[in-house]
């Protein structure tokens, strides 16, 4: 399906409505009259083979026996009558269908089989379903409800404006939609996808960020359909500076997955989702209400130019929740400065505060230029990003300093969003005034702050300039080592790989009997670790598998016995292949680890955080989805709560830090022309040195997908 087929969806010049019903207050009736409410232009064929005819309009029997064309078929009828619908429409040559009927997969097995052949039947004949479980759909650009919403039946008819909003929920889409209204918020596009049998959330919003006149995209999910086409929409919206709002549901803790690796048990569904809409510029929302206020900011398409913070407010305690509320946001609320701090100084009273937060006063309410006069100062400093006014002021007074407001807007880029406090009766047509304007406006401190948040940090992303680029070819196998036997590489064959990708390991020698213990560990230098080397035990630590601080050639024959024992105690079956020797480090350093982690979703995400035994303790990670530059991966290690480790602390010597970066961009590079063919890597611990000493990498496991080998090299 390509996005010219749901501009088709979207404007039909007839629609069918296959069981339509007399009683325009039923579900099956609701479709016609809010199509004869909105006075749609084109034809419209009611089916039912119990009615004549319908306010007015012949009823077919079939849709069969219509004498036109159907550009678009609205169905309300039971499941069980789908099947033979789905033949009609086919016959007809419908190619555009709306399903509000519900009993398919949602209720079992049974209704799980109807919906798979009703979509079978639509993708051989080329047919485009929205739902089935769907409410509808509105084209609001042309005002042509598809469906029985509620919030379809407005007497007032839709506001138009730039904003277009998916739902996988009918209730919750139209309920923003309505909401959304009331602030005089326009739309381009509502569209509830249902049980996604065919067109999802994403084929939606692909079309959405095509449509010229839609500019901001909101959508509620429940599930992401296809991780990387979510990805690849992000990349275009970031192109197109057109925000991406989702409201996501179905949150879990952690995937139920075995994972072999340390790193593939720390990124859960929910983490991994938050880490994609972060690195991609995603606006994600708690609930229906951040998400209106978000649309109200990012529609009116003031991007900043950063995070400095200008308040004004005629109440001290207003500026000081507002700084509150920078702080908690990240958000940076600096003193003025210079001319405009003495532009402010002359304009307010002079008990008043020109710092930041601007306390204009009460005298404002006798001098109303005093709030419009400071912003218009506002406006000219250069350093200041965003302007935030907070009023109390009320009736007619309220009302002429919003209206200033407005002609202040019109003519600056600058962002300025106003808080107005109080009830709808005093205070109510001054926030009219500002909405129908554009101009952001909200209720509470809060509200404002984690709007401008929401700005602020979008406006970041559009300003970042670069793209991610992997520097390695796509399908560049060279790095990998063919000696296969295993989709399990354990520490041995790990650490080869390592080292080709030019990441240090301690000199080391795999030994398979004692006998070779005089020939090939004396060329070591002491001391010695120990370790054994088995896909079947991974956790070596555990299963007395490893030795330390072995001094010469006699303790290196003592160990390997006393491993090959301990590890048959612990698992009778396991397969060893053999233990891995290797030079003990004589450094101090970090413990850090780097990992894989292959979503199902999202293909593959690069872990980091402080290593060792506190992995899993700590669960200090940052996480990205591959691929990643070396700017990325600084970011990476400066999130981390352990970084001013790294630094050096009390004392410490700052690590190398700028190695373990070059690491990350490596592995990155190397996973990411894998093609998803390298489901879990966990290198721990990576040490890092002082600076300019570099890392050395003591441990490793890498877990291929099984289906990348060839059947014979497994057995």
């Amino acid at each position: 399906m390509n996005n010219k087929d749901l501009k088709e969806f979207f404007y039909p010049k007839s629609i069918a409505i296959i069981g339509a019903s007399k009683d325009l207050t039923s579900i099956s009736g609701k479709p016609l009259n809010n199509l004869l409410q909105t006075n749609f232009k084109g034809d419209i064929y009611p089916v039912n083979p119990r009615y004549d005819e319908i306010e007015g309009l012949k009823c077919y029997d079939s849709i069969l026996k219509i004498p036109g064309k159907v550009d678009l078929a609205l169905i309300a009828v039971s499941a069980s009558r789908l099947v033979s619908i789905m033949s009609e429409c086919i016959k007809k040559d419908v190619h555009n269908i709306l399903l509000f009927s519900s009993g398919f997969a949602e209720v079992g097995e049974d209704g799980k089989g109807i919906q798979d052949k009703v979509a079978k039947m639509a993708l051989e004949n080329n047919i485009r379903i929205i739902g089935p479980n769907s409410v509808g759909c509105i084209n609001v650009k042309d005002s042509v409800p598809m469906g029985f919403a509620t919030s379809m039946e407005s007497s007032k008819g839709y506001k138009h404006g730039n904003i277009g909003l998916v739902s996988q929920s009918g209730a919750l889409g139209f309920s923003v939609f309505g909401m959304a209204q009331e602030k005089d918020l326009g739309f381009t596009y509502v569209v509830n996808t249902g049980n996604e049998m065919g067109v999802t959330t994403l084929d939606t919003m692909e079309f959405m960020l095509e449509d010229e006149d839609t500019l901001v995209i909101g959508a509620y999910m429940e599930g992401i359909p296809d991780g990387m086409q979510l990805i690849k929409i992000a990349k275009s919206a970031k192109e197109l500076k057109k925000p991406l709002i989702i409201l996501k549901s179905g949150k879990s803790a952690i995937g139920k997955e075995a994972a072999l690796s340390h790193t593939a048990s720390l990124a859960g569904s929910e983490e991994t989702f938050q880490v994609i809409a972060k690195q991609y510029g995603i606006i994600t929302v708690k609930d229906i209400d951040e998400m209106i206020d978000v649309m109200q900011i990012v529609s009116r398409r003031k991007w900043t130019n950063g995070s400095k913070i200008a308040t004004v407010s005629n109440s001290g305690a207003a500026g000081i929740a507002m700084a509150d509320s920078c702080e908690e946001f990240d958000l940076k609320l600096e003193p003025l400065q210079g001319e405009t701090k003495k532009k402010i100084e002359a304009i307010i009273p002079s008990y008043g505060s020109a710092l930041n937060p601007i306390d204009v006063t009460a005298q404002a309410l006798k001098e109303q230029h005093i709030i419009t006069d400071t912003v218009e100062a506002l406006a000219k400093d250069k350093n200041t990003d965003v302007i935030i006014i907070q009023t109390t002021f009320g009736g007619e007074l309220g009302e002429q300093i919003c209206r200033k407001l407005v002609e202040i807007d019109k003519k600056e880029t600058k962002p300025i969003i106003v808080t107005v406090t109080g009830t709808k009766e005093l205070t109510g047509k001054g926030r009219d005034v500002l909405r129908k304007a554009g101009v952001p406006v909200y209720k509470t401190t809060y509200d404002t702050m984690l709007a401008v948040k929401h700005l602020v940090n979008v406006s970041e992303y559009y300003n970042e300039k670069k793209t991610i680029l992997s520097s390695l070819t796509a399908n560049d196998n060279s790095l990998l080592i063919q000696e296969y036997s295993t989709h399990i590489w354990t520490e041995e064959k790990s650490k080869k790989l390592l080292k080709q990708l030019g990441i240090n390991i301690p000199e080391n020698v795999m030994i398979q009997s004692v006998e070779e213990i005089d020939q090939h560990v004396k060329g070591l230098c002491f001391p010695l670790v120990a370790k054994v080397v088995s896909k079947d035990i991974l956790h070596k630590t555990d299963a007395g598998g490893v030795k330390l601080g072995i001094q010469n050639i006699q303790e290196a024959k003592q160990s390997f016995h006393e491993i090959l024992e301990s590890s048959k105690n612990f698992k009778l079956d396991a397969h060893v292949d053999g233990v891995l020797f290797e030079e003990m480090l004589n450094k101090n350093g970090v413990e850090m680890f780097i990992g894989i982690k292959n979503d199902s979703q999202f293909g593959s995400l690069l872990v980091c955080g402080l290593g060792g035994i506190f992995i899993e303790v700590l669960k200090d990670i940052s996480i990205r989805h591959i691929p990643i530059d070396k700017e990325a991966a600084e970011s990476m290690v400066k999130e981390l709560k352990g970084y001013p480790m790294l630094l050096g602390t009390r004392g410490q010597k700052r690590s190398d830090i700028e190695s373990f970066t070059d690491a990350l961009v490596k592995v990155s590079d190397f996973v990411h022309q894998q093609n998803g063919t390298l489901r879990e890597m966990d290198i721990n611990p990576v040490v890092v040195l002082n600076q300019g000493e570099g890392i050395m990498a003591l441990d490793g496991l890498i877990v291929w997908d099984e289906m990348a080998f060839p059947t014979s090299v497994l057995n």
